[in-house]
């Protein structure tokens, strides 16, 4: 089979929706399948995959480290049709996945997307715009735009009803990111070292943007609390983004800044070590479409503590290899303490986790994407 791939976040920017696409891409072509992506351009990067076709870009002040990709493109154009293409898979409803749906309809091929993000809860980067307005704003064009599809992808059950209430009737298939390939993650402290958590600490982690949506500042309070109870608690975070600055600040005022750890973005190959040397994984995001963090934890046996929302529930299974909490600082506090303050129920959670993230087979999510794209080309061909 042979799939177009088009997306506006692919390497060397790593995030949720660059991972799952660089993941799927080398999962199908393990399996002979070829796999063409279109992406914006970055400047001074090259790609180790051959068959990119990368966008004339600019950087917005705003966000430099997410070029635009500009859609006049003739060159790439003209590639795009000679390429023989028996279906488009789009990674997100914005410019390139516009170009992508439009140049497929017009050469007969059939378009899917995978919708990886709760978009209407970020119309915060939009503060030009009432946030009411910029929600229904946004809510009409994605509703528009997965209805033009001929099949949607969801991560996870809880997104497919987000898209149901904004009216999307186009099929809706949940398929869930995988991120375990077999590969066994063994437990190191080398990580901890190097950044300088001290041997006796218990390092907490989070690995993501620093963002506001990330919900970030609960966890600061939470921390604060755990902080005052176990004072070699360290909390690492790992990621970048445009909240670090309100991070810093608001921990320096909750009186923990010091026990904060800003490690800054690391290169995807590291994050297995970076997953090893923690003790608890901590995610309070509330607005995952699935929660890719969360299944990589699982991956390296890490048990986590999240807050039960959005997509997140369905990647862990609470009081097994995880505990699911409340939105509020106080439920957050209390269950990482326990798991914290218990050894044992650490490693039973640690071993339950490392058992559970066999759910998020590589493999088997490409599987299922090859069956689902089957399924939409047989119906694509029919009704034509």
């Amino acid at each position: 089979m042979r799939i177009g791939v088009f997306s506006e976040s692919y390497e060397p920017i790593i995030n949720g929706v660059t991972v799952c696409a660089q993941t799927l891409r080398d999962e199908l072509c393990n399996q002979g399948h070829e796999v063409f992506i279109f992406a914006p351009g970055y400047r001074g990067f090259e790609d180790p995959y051959a068959h990119v076709f990368r966008f004339p870009s600019w950087t917005a002040p705003i966000a430099p480290d997410y070029p635009l990709p500009i859609p006049f493109a003739p060159s790439i154009k003209k590639s795009f049709r000679g390429l023989g293409l028996d279906i488009v898979h789009t990674q997100t409803p914005f410019l390139l996945g516009m170009i992508g749906a439009r140049w497929a309809r017009q050469l007969g091929i059939p378009v899917v997307s995978t919708n990886h993000t709760h978009y209407a809860e970020y119309t915060h980067y939009a503060p030009f715009l009432p946030q009411s307005l910029a929600k229904k704003t946004l809510i009409a064009h994605l509703r528009r735009y997965y209805n033009g599809c001929d099949a949607v992808v969801a991560p996870s059950q809880p997104t497919r009803e987000i898209l149901l209430s904004y009216g999307v009737r186009s099929r809706i298939e949940v398929i869930t990111s995988g991120v375990n390939n077999g590969e066994v993650v063994v437990k190191s402290n080398g990580f901890r070292e190097r950044i300088g958590v001290p041997p006796d600490s218990q390092a907490l982690l989070y690995v993501g943007r620093l963002a506001k949506e990330k919900n970030l500042m609960m966890l600061l309070s939470a921390f604060q609390l755990i902080a005052k109870e176990t004072p070699n608690a360290q909390l690492v975070l790992v990621g970048a983004g445009p909240y670090e600055d309100e991070i810093k600040a608001r921990a320096e005022r909750l009186g923990v800044k010091d026990r904060l750890i800003f490690v800054g973005s690391l290169p995807r190959a590291e994050l297995p070590s970076v997953y090893a040397s923690a003790d608890v994984f901590v995610w309070p995001s509330v607005t995952e479409t699935q929660g890719l963090a969360v299944c990589e934890a699982l991956s390296a046996g890490l048990p986590c503590v999240a807050v039960k929302a959005g997509g997140t529930p369905e990647c862990l299974v609470d009081g097994v290899d995880s505990f699911l909490t409340d939105n509020n600082y106080e439920s957050f506090a209390g269950a990482t303490l326990r798991l914290l303050k218990d050894e044992d129920l650490r490693s039973k959670m640690a071993s339950d986790a490392l058992r559970n993230s066999l759910r998020f087979s590589t493999s088997e999510m490409a599987a299922n994407f090859l069956e689902f794209y089957s399924s939409v080309i047989s119906e694509y061909k029919g009704e034509r």
